[in-house]
């Protein structure tokens, strides 16, 4: 039997131990719309958890999307000849998060990026943009392996992801403990307009 299989079988027991827990809200979507609509509705509920919430990201949905209304309503046919696509750049929707939906939570966001000379700069942009606490950072040829987390002022390798989520916890925990300590959670002021 893989080596693999007992570690497959601790990470199945402990998320169906979160499942049963009622710690994880996974959302599940369709449509762009869909995951804008859940996700606000979400933060709006979960912001009562103040500092104590996480939101974990995952990945931009989409940068681009066709709207509903530009959609066709009929199967398009390929004897039209070349077909021309325009599409609509998907709503940022870290700035509301931050600033108006859930301004006390701990968010983290992703950024892929191919050239690893741009991560750490555009990063950060991020982070000045929209305020929050942690962007993880990945490399689209060794996203699987290595990822970065980084904040304003650092900036850590991490080699597998499946230690992504224990190192999240203590940043969190910190966080929470921070703002026990200074009161200055969710004052978030970005410097720069999106």
């Amino acid at each position: 039997m893989p080596a693999y299989v007992d570690k497959m079988r601790t990470v199945l027991a402990e998320y169906r131990a979160t499942q049963k827990a009622g710690t994880l809200l996974t959302l599940d979507f369709v449509t762009i719309n869909d995951y804008l609509f859940l996700l606000r509705e979400a933060a709006q509920i979960i912001s009562k958890m103040d500092v104590n919430a996480m939101y974990y990201l995952a990945a931009a949905v989409s940068d681009f999307f066709i709207p509903a209304d530009k959609m066709s309503e009929h199967k398009i046919q390929s004897g039209d000849g070349l077909l021309n696509l325009s599409m609509d750049q998907v709503p940022k929707i870290l700035k509301p998060l931050v600033n108006d939906w859930t301004p006390k939570a701990f968010i983290v966001s992703f950024k892929l990026e191919t050239d690893e000379a741009l991560l750490p700069l555009k990063s950060r942009q991020a982070l000045k943009r929209y305020g929050h606490q942690i962007v993880i950072g990945n490399i689209l040829t060794t996203r699987k392996r290595v990822v970065k987390m980084i904040t304003m002022d650092s900036e850590s390798e991490i080699r597998l992801t499946s230690r992504i989520v224990p190192e999240l916890i203590k940043r969190h925990s910190e966080w929470i403990e921070d703002c026990g300590k200074h009161g200055r959670c969710g004052i978030r002021i970005p410097t720069t307009s999106q």
